[in-house]
């Protein structure tokens, strides 16, 4: 018989959060101020760009007082916030002079055990010292008191295409879709086969387009000619192809490209369709795979890759994916989570900021980007959604105080995962349990009534393996002849 003890010990049970929020501060916060790039400032001889993000010493500021340092134990005495100061390089050019200037922008919550944390790396009597319990394992923060964590969200696997068939309006339509994810912005493209009014068979949807699209059309506005779509396809896809063909077999790409322009910018000026259209193109579909005109034949090239598996599963040449499957999943950890809010909050303050030094410059003061920078509008914002739950994108619910009921139900509430699927709807397969679960989720845990199945809690062995990225193996495969 084995123990559990025999495979793990106790920090595993929430090492893979800790980790995760290593992650954010040491690479996850320079990854959204790396996207962001120079910030464009509307005055001559004048600009901002930025460097290097560091997490400080958590510390807290009490009004008319200098900041100090707070142990944990004190900030939940005190109704306080664990909390860090972030410190952003910001490159200043300004008649020719480039300067390095320092700018405090906010402060972020700590996860306590973490390597901002100032418990990280104590013995369990410097723990004891600091009026802490050593069986305590961390893995949550302290907002104004009180002791909150983010619950792991369980999400459909991003940039893998999922094909599925159903019955719309007494109509077999089958879809091959797409969640196509990149810094933090969600777009779903969909590939559909279906009856047409005009003989086509295989529309295209995605955000900024408020119609289907014809997908022969789209790919052809993507720079595709009529011999590159067809080579695409097999013999058995190539028919059902050349159904779609057929409408738009002389349609040149600039043709096509107008075609999109006038569906993108309905309502607008003719002179501001393609600029629409560009827009869409580059920032809406497909985003993972780029968002300039370089990539345009790659994402066309993708939507022939989408429309052919919605043929086979027409065809009944292929099986459509099971979504419940939990290797089309996902688990958001409080890394993630929390970089998806710091994003959302830095680009707000980015905003405030550009305001800032314009107002200045129209004021005829000196242009000065420390009072240019309200760091209150970040810590706030950051806080607020983590004293609240209320998370970007109207999701509720993903950050709960912590169940003190015990030491067991500490640790099981750490290991939580909840699907963000609505709780009113039935959503019966989403809630039942499945076969690849095992050993992965506990299927036993998880509440009654309407969170039933959506409600989960890891299973005592499960191990959560880090997201990586593909650029690497992408560069291995390109090196052995891939294509």
């Amino acid at each position: 018989m084995v123990k559990v003890n025999e495979f793990m010990t106790g920090e595993d049970l929430i090492k893979f959060q800790i980790d995760s929020f290593n992650w954010l501060i040491e690479k996850g916060l320079q990854e959204v101020i790396d996207e962001r790039g120079p910030m464009e400032i509307e005055i001559e001889g004048y600009s901002i760009g930025l460097g290097k993000i560091t997490v400080g010493t958590p510390q807290v500021i009490e009004s008319g007082q200098s900041p100090e340092s707070r142990l944990p134990f004190e900030c939940r005495l005190r109704n306080l916030t664990y909390s860090a100061p972030l410190v952003l390089e910001f490159i200043e050019e300004s008649g020719g002079k480039k300067e390095v200037v320092p700018v405090e922008i906010g402060h972020m919550p700590v996860m306590l055990r973490s390597k901002g944390c100032l418990l990280h790396g104590l013995s369990d009597s410097e723990l004891i010292g600091a009026n802490e319990d050593p069986m305590d394992l961390g893995g949550y923060f302290i907002i104004n008191g009180a002791e909150r964590i983010l619950i792991l969200v369980e999400d459909l696997a991003p940039n893998r295409i999922v094909t599925t068939s159903e019955v719309v309006t007494d109509k077999q339509v089958t879809t091959a879709k797409v969640f196509s994810i990149r810094q933090g912005f969600r777009s779903r493209v969909t590939v559909e086969k279906r009856e047409g009014a005009s003989g086509e068979t295989l529309f295209v949807t995605f955000p900024g387009i408020p119609v289907r699209m014809p997908i022969v059309v789209l790919m052809k506005a993507l720079g595709l000619q009529n011999d590159e779509i067809i080579g695409l396809f097999d013999d058995k896809t190539k028919l059902e192809l050349y159904l779609n063909m057929e409408p738009v077999q002389d349609m040149t790409c600039e043709e096509a490209f107008e075609y999109l322009g006038r569906r993108a910018g309905v309502g607008h000026a003719k002179q501001y369709q393609a600029t629409r259209a560009n827009q869409v193109v580059n920032n809406f579909l497909l985003p993972h795979i780029g968002n300039n005109e370089e990539s345009r034949r790659a994402k066309a090239v993708y939507l022939g890759i989408m429309a052919k598996k919605a043929i086979e599963l027409d065809s009944k040449t292929r099986q459509p994916d099971d979504k419940d499957h939990y290797s089309n999943k996902r688990l958001r950890l409080a890394g993630d989570l929390m970089q998806e809010l710091f994003r959302v909050s830095f680009n707000k303050i980015t905003r405030d900021i550009k305001y800032q030094l314009e107002k200045q410059h129209a004021r005829h003061r000196t242009v000065n980007i420390r009072t240019a920078v309200r760091s209150n509008n970040l810590s706030e914002s950051i806080d607020y959604a983590l004293a609240t739950g209320n998370w970007t994108g109207g999701r509720s619910g993903v950050s709960q105080v912590l169940d003190r009921m015990n030491y067991l139900s500490s640790i099981a509430h750490k290991r939580r995962v909840s699907s963000l699927l609505s709780r009113s709807h039935p959503h019966f397969e989403a809630r039942d349990l499945h076969s690849t679960q095992w050993g992965r989720l506990c299927p036993n845990e998880t509440p009654e009534g309407q969170n039933c199945g959506l409600v989960k809690n890891l299973a005592i062995g499960a191990v959560i393996s880090p997201g990586e990225t593909e650029d690497a193996v992408e560069k291995q495969l390109t090196a052995l002849g891939v294509k």
